[in-house]
Order: C-alpha cells, then sequence, then structure tokens
C-alpha cells in the first residue's frame, strides 16, 4: 500500500496516468482500483485489506459476497451516469480512429451503420455525424432520436450489408446470424464496441472482412483522458 492509502493495479497505460492524477489524494482506508474492463474475482481479494473499499466495473458475485463478509465496500464506475458518458464519448473518439486506420476509403466516402442506439450508439453517432458521414442506425429503440443523426432508422434483423463499408456495432449480444453477414463487401470493416461480439468474428474474417472487437478502446486511444474520467469519479465518491 502506497503512502496515501491507495493502490492502482495496473493493466494498462490508462492506470499508469490515474496513478499520478491520484498521487496527493489521501485516503482514509486502503483503496483499491481496477481498470473498469477487469473483473475481480474471489482470487484477487486475498491481497485485499479487511475494511478496504474498491473500486471497479465489474466483479463476480463469488466476489462480492466475500467483500460483504469481510467488510469491503465496492464502489462500481460503470454504473455512474456521469463516467458512462465520458467514457462513450472517449469510446466513439476510438472507434474514429480504427475506422481511419482500417478503411481503404477516407472516411467521408465511407457509409456507415450503427448497430444499437444506446448510450453507445448515440455517441458514435453524434460523432460521425459532426463529420458529415453518411450514417444509417439500427436499433429496437425509439426511432426519433436515431433520426436526429441518421439518414435512415432500420430495425435490428434481416441484415443487409451490401451498402456499407463500415459496421459498427454497440449491442453486446448475438443479433446477426452468418446468412447476414454474407452481405458484407470483402473489403469492409467491422467494429465491435461491446463486451460481447454482434457476429461470429471467424466466420465474418473467413469471408474476407476485417472483423474484430476493440474492447476498453479509451485505455488504448486516450489513456490520459480515460484516466483523467476516473479520477473525476474518484474524488467525487470517495471524498
Amino acid at each position: 500500500m502506497s503512502k496515501n492509502n491507495l493502490t492502482v493495479h495496473q493493466s494498462d497505460e490508462r492506470m499508469f496516468f490515474l496513478e499520478r492524477l491520484l498521487l496527493k489524494t489521501q485516503f482514509s482506508v486502503p483503496t483499491h482500483v481496477f481498470a473498469p474492463n477487469i473483473s475481480v474475482d474471489a482470487q484477487t481479494l486475498a491481497d485485499i485489506e479487511d475494511g478496504a473499499q474498491i473500486v471497479l466495473g465489474k466483479c463476480t458475485d463469488e466476489a462480492r459476497a466475500i467483500c460483504e463478509s469481510r467488510d469491503i465496500k465496492l464502489y462500481n464506475i460503470m454504473q455512474d451516469e456521469k463516467f458512462q458518458a465520458v467514457n462513450s464519448r472517449l469510446t466513439a473518439e476510438g472507434a474514429l480512429m480504427v475506422m481511419i486506420e482500417h478503411s481503404v476509403k477516407s472516411i467521408i466516402d465511407c457509409n456507415v451503420l450503427v448497430l444499437g442506439f444506446g448510450r453507445m450508439g448515440a455517441a458514435v453517432a453524434k460523432l460521425l455525424g459532426k463529420l458529415d458521414i453518411s450514417l444509417d442506425v439500427a436499433t429496437t429503440s425509439s426511432l426519433r432520436p436515431a433520426y436526429a443523426f441518421a439518414n435512415n432508422v432500420l430495425p435490428m434483423r434481416d441484415f443487409d450489408f451490401a451498402p456499407y463499408d463500415i459496421v459498427i456495432n454497440t449491442v453486446p449480444l448475438a443479433v446477426v446470424n452468418d446468412a447476414d453477414l454474407t452481405s458484407m463487401k470483402k473489403d469492409a470493416v467491422y467494429i465491435d464496441l461491446a463486451s460481447k461480439p454482434a457476429v461470429n468474428l471467424e466466420y465474418a474474417r473467413y469471408l474476407g472482412v476485417d472483423a474484430d472487437i476493440y474492447p476498453a478502446l479509451p485505455a488504448k486511444t486516450c489513456p490520459y483522458s480515460a484516466a483523467k474520467a476516473m479520477q473525476e469519479y474518484i474524488s467525487e465518491v470517495l471524498k
């Protein structure tokens, strides 16, 4: 444990910056911070002091039960609306970087389909809309908000990917079947921002699609800003 009663568990560059940002912050009890994409399990708790407090994004049910028995208080950063809004914006910026790096076309020349219009899908659509990129959205949510950004709002089924150069998924469900995937262009880019991919990634790659899942994008593309968002949450919650 450091002099300020804080341990930032290093897992990526974002956590390195977070430790620096919190260097002068004093905590009254042992405090541990894990990256939001890391799932804290029972084994991890073996090195955590009784009566400590933990900031995290994921936790197993077994670990949660152990924390209750050892008077360890959990703060789930992914349940904070303000943090989620900032994290979604940073993720959208990261997705834009992936688009630029992977597309064989200028992104201004691309037709883009965003799957899902929750917090993440809306952040992606808002950013791409500012760049005047041709955009459609597929969603099961209310259509009116999506039409503020999209040329067309489509149902979340019977996908025809033929018109699109880039597909960005924000839905953590397998909503696309293999038959639908065959309609994708061979030089298309599929970017999955969800915790679970919406498509069969192996089959998509077999078809020649540049397809991958991109977890924790802010930690890779803008680690300082990602750390600053975490630091602001910690400063507000752990006063």
